[in-house]
Order: structure tokens, then C-alpha cells, then sequence
């Protein structure tokens, strides 16, 4: 197929095509595989159809401006936010210790290949924070992402994204057991990481949250039963694939053991 290239980023619609034209690799409803790439780009065409707004401009519109949050898909005015520098984890480094097929991330023949690295044709230089970007590319602020999240278990200001309805649909497993992309055991809701999942894993507490842990290292996740809500960002890649990293993970710990989940005593034995 044709790799999202930086002209294709900016028209939004040749990815759409060529979304729309793929073949699908097995058929529907009988296995699963992580649309890294490709998600928010299935999901913005959607929208766009729907409302005549891409994604970047509904959630601006109608999700970032009433909640007044510094989150952003397409940068509107670059000179007005600022951007941390982000240093890149060392691949050697990255890779050490994980259990995940490493073979099959340089093997341009497999699907893990076609469907991440394969996928991306993009120029080098500096990143176009004013392009959308919907699968990868979002730019937003700790804070404001926990403020995300908590809308959408409850009251922000007045405001709730979603009902108790719609949440629970979101949060229930729609996809479970062996993905085909990553060669990992996975669960996942609609668009969110839910338990147990190798890199949200219910040992960390989230057996009743829902989120996502991005490959940067930056983890979001809220949690009904708490009623909590979560943000994490760094500017360092995540040093491990296919598992929780350390840093989230003991900040995820903390949080539960200040709520009373995790027994003290039997916690830091």
C-alpha cells in the first residue's frame, strides 16, 4: 500500500483512500492486530464524514475548547505553545530484555513490519506541529490529559463526554487474546488499553481502568471505581516494548496506594 508521506498527512484524504482500498489481512471479526499507525486516521475519516470536521478540528471544537485543555491534534498558532524536546531511546537499548519478536520489527516481509515501520514514508527535518496527525502525532500537556480523562468518567465544570452507557461499552473488551501485529497477548476496549494487557497490567492496580501507554513512555488512564483520573508525560522514549515501564509504573502504584488500594505494609514488603 501506499506509506503515509508528509503531502498525504497534510490532504488527510489520500490516507483515507488508501485505508479504504486496503485488503484486509484476515477476515473480520476472527482475529485482531494494533492499528498504531492507522487508527486515528480510520477514526478522523469517520468523523469527517459525519460532521465535515476532521478530527483535529471536531475535538478542538467540541471536546478541547469546553474543557479548556492544552491538548492538541494539529497545532493551530505553534508560536503560542510550548513544545518539549524529546530525546530518542537508543534501539539497542530499547530492545534489550523485552519479550516481544524482535525479528519480526525489521522483517519487511511480516505484518508487524508492513503495518508499522512499513507504513510511514515521512520526510525528515523538523515535525509540522500545525499538521494533523490523529494515530501519533497529538501534542498535550499531563495535566490536561488527566483532565481528558476524567471527563469522561464524570463531571468536569458541568461537562461529561460520555454516559454511563457508552462508557461501559467503551471499556469492555472488544478485543482479546493474541495480536497479530506485535505478537503479544492484548486486550483492548474502543480505542482504549484494558486489563490485563502487558503494558497495562492489572498488577499495577488498573484491574479497573481503562487508558493507554504510549511507546514515548507517557501513560493516560482513568478509573470509574476510584474515580480517578491520570496523566503522565516525558520527553525520553519508553526504554522497554511490550511491557510497563518502570517510571509509570511506580507512579501508577503511588497513586493507587494513596487511594487505599494497595494494602501499605504488604506493598513495600
Amino acid at each position: 500500500h501506499a506509506p503515509i508521506t508528509n503531502e498525504a498527512m497534510r490532504a488527510h484524504t489520500p490516507i483515507a483512500e488508501a485505508l479504504a482500498a486496503a485488503r484486509p489481512e484476515w477476515e473480520p471479526d476472527t482475529a485482531h492486530g494494533y492499528h498504531g499507525i492507522t487508527f486515528g486516521y480510520l477514526v478522523s475519516e469517520l468523523i469527517r464524514r459525519r460532521t465535515g470536521l476532521t478530527v483535529g478540528r471536531f475535538f478542538a471544537q467540541e471536546i478541547a475548547g469546553p474543557l479548556a485543555l492544552d491538548c492538541h491534534i494539529g497545532v493551530p498558532d505553534p508560536d503560542a505553545v510550548h513544545v518539549a524536546t524529546m530525546f530518542q531511546s537508543k534501539a539497542e537499548a530499547l530492545f534489550a530484555g523485552d519479550d516481544l519478536d524482535l525479528a519480526s520489527f525489521i522483517d519487511t516481509t511480516s505484518l508487524t513490519y508492513r503495518s508499522m515501520m512499513g507504513s510511514l514514508a515521512l520526510d525528515g527535518g523538523a515535525v509540522e506541529l500545525v499538521a494533523e496527525d490523529p494515530s501519533y502525532g497529538a501534542r498535550a500537556s499531563a495535566p490536561s490529559l488527566a483532565r481528558f480523562m476524567a471527563a469522561l468518567i464524570g463531571e468536569v465544570d458541568g461537562i461529561r463526554l460520555l454516559s454511563p452507557a457508552i462508557l461501559a461499552e467503551l471499556t469492555r473488551p472488544h478485543s482479546e487474546g493474541h495480536c497479530l501485529v506485535t505478537l503479544t497477548q492484548c486486550n483492548w476496549g474502543l480505542g482504549f488499553q484494558v486489563p490485563d494487557h502487558p503494558v497495562f497490567p492489572a498488577s499495577a492496580g488498573l484491574d479497573t481502568a481503562f487508558g493507554l501507554s504510549a511507546a514515548t513512555g507517557s501513560y493516560i488512564f482513568a478509573d470509574p471505581q476510584y474515580d480517578l483520573a491520570f496523566g503522565y508525560m516525558q520527553n525520553a522514549g519508553s526504554p522497554v516494548m511490550g511491557s510497563l515501564d518502570d517510571r509509570p509504573r511506580r507512579l501508577i502504584e503511588a497513586v493507587y496506594r494513596s487511594v487505599g488500594k494497595f494494602d501499605p505494609v504488604a506493598f513495600d514488603a
